[in-house]
Order: structure tokens, then C-alpha cells, then sequence
């Protein structure tokens, strides 16, 4: 009995971990994730000023249909009922950090975002909005990794290979 108890709390992990892909109106949505840890090359929106609150990342991870574009204006976070903008864009091929990425041959990338630490529940839910008039939105489930880093893009399950 220990065994299958096991083995479906397993499985159920892997579900989560592992759940089916969303389609945007770019691409799919690969992997959402929240983290205490700053990703790398990250930089504040208003770098002048301190943070106001205790702050957390939310990286989406999103594999680009073949000659799209992805940047930091195009997409925001409903979490918690506040809006978060996209603050840094990362091509996952190039590893390069800024404010685009093409889409090239179906090119993966990762926005990333500052959100309110507060907002964050062991499985957090946003919208990722389109900023496009009349593009909509898509729900998203965070899988909360706590103080741990993002995953790093080749872990990253592709189930459009």
C-alpha cells in the first residue's frame, strides 16, 4: 500500500511539473515558475529606487512560433491582483539578455518579472496578458520553487520536438 501511495504522489508531481504546454498568441508556454532568487542579468525596472516591498521573480518560459517576436512591452502578469510588466527578456539559444527576442526556427525564450513576494502561494496562478487590444489572455500555474533558482532551460521538457 506504501508503494502506490508513493507512486501516485510521484506521478502527481510529475503532472504538475510536467503539465501540457499553452498556447499564446505567440507560441506556447513551455514552463511558469516563481523564485526568491534573482535570475541572472536581471535588473530593476526603476533601479534608482529600493524595492518598497520584499520582491520575488516569476520566469515564463515560452517557445516562439517560427517568425515571431517576443519582448518586454508585449506581455504583462495579472498576480494577486496586481499588474506586473515583463522587465527583461532572455533568448535561451543565444543566452542573451535584453528587451527582444525572435522567433528564428521556433527559438525559446524566458521573460522575467518583479513581482510582490506576498503574492506568491505554494501554486500561484496569473494571467499572462497580451498587451495587444483585443489579444487576450491565458491562465498560467507557477510551480513555486521557493529559494531555489529557475530551472535551467535545457531541463525544460519540449513537447513540440
Amino acid at each position: 500500500m506504501k508503494k502506490f501511495f508513493w507512486l501516485c504522489a510521484a506521478l502527481a508531481a510529475m503532472s504538475v511539473a510536467y503539465a501540457d504546454v499553452v498556447i499564446f498568441r505567440s507560441g506556447r508556454v513551455l514552463r511558469a515558475e516563481v523564485s526568491s532568487v534573482r535570475p541572472y542579468g536581471f535588473k530593476r525596472l526603476c533601479a534608482t529606487e529600493p524595492p518598497r516591498r520584499p520582491v520575488a521573480y516569476a520566469a515564463v518560459t515560452v517557445k516562439l512560433d517560427k517568425g515571431r517576436l517576443i519582448g518586454i512591452f508585449d506581455y504583462s502578469l495579472r498576480m494577486g491582483g496586481n499588474t506586473y510588466e515583463c522587465a527583461m527578456v532572455r533568448d535561451n539559444d543565444t543566452r542573451e539578455v535584453g528587451e527582444l527576442c525572435s522567433g528564428g526556427d521556433r527559438r525559446r525564450c524566458t521573460l522575467f518579472f518583479e513581482i510582490d513576494a506576498s503574492a506568491v502561494k505554494s501554486a500561484s496562478k496569473a494571467q499572462f496578458i497580451c498587451s495587444a487590444p483585443g489579444r487576450g489572455k491565458v491562465e498560467l500555474a507557477f510551480i513555486n520553487r521557493g529559494s531555489r533558482s529557475f530551472t535551467p532551460d535545457e531541463k525544460i521538457p519540449d513537447p513540440g520536438k
